[in-house]
């Protein structure tokens, strides 16, 4: 881990990783089975069927599902986007465009919704793009989560001392236990 005061939130950075694949995975399912997996199956959700006998979406309706995705998407992506952000484990330009695509591709694939209904219904390959790239940020935002928190395990030594050991296995001790040995355990508090 880059700071090892970031230790004590492995656990939660772990389990949020795993939180963003259940919701990339169900999102999937969810996705293919009500929409389908076709830009001709999207447009024929948002426009009605009369072969299947479904009405077209209407605006009440669409609004009953964009309004929710329009909280509940934003806040995963804040609280990401956040945390790798806090680690900096991406440079400055990667982040910002790995922040802007999330972003887009969520708004996107909302308002795609309306725009097959009411505007054109080759827009279903739109709500089809973005769909599939918020997936594919979810699952990059999931990755570099566990790949920090994994990066770096702590380890108890039998004397107390607090000890980092990196990938490789190469022990290195932790500046706080270095600390409240040289007479400065206020210091060595979390």
């Amino acid at each position: 881990m880059p700071d090892e005061r970031l230790a004590r939130f492995r656990a939660p950075a772990l389990a949020f990783s795993v939180y963003l694949l259940v919701i990339a995975g169900s999102a999937a399912v969810l996705f293919v089975l009500k929409l389908g997996g076709a830009p001709a199956l999207i447009a024929e959700h948002y426009l009605g069927s009369e072969a299947r006998f479904t009405a077209p979406s209407t605006l009440g309706g669409l609004l009953e599902v964009a309004v929710p995705h329009l909280l509940a998407i934003p806040l995963v992506l804040f609280a990401v986007s956040h945390v790798v952000g806090f680690v900096r484990a991406l440079g400055r330009r990667s982040y910002g465009v790995l922040v802007a695509v999330s972003f887009g591709c969520a708004l996107a694939g909302v308002a795609a919704g309306f725009g097959v209904r009411f505007v054109a219904p080759a827009l279903a390959w739109a709500k089809l793009a973005a769909f599939a790239g918020l997936e594919v940020t979810l699952l990059g935002w999931a990755g570099l989560l566990a790949a920090i928190f994994l990066r770096v395990s702590r380890l108890r030594a039998p004397t107390g001392e607090t000890f980092a050991v990196d990938a490789r296995g190469t022990p290195a001790e932790v500046p706080r236990a270095a600390e409240a040995r040289r007479g400065r355990p206020e210091e060595a508090l979390p």
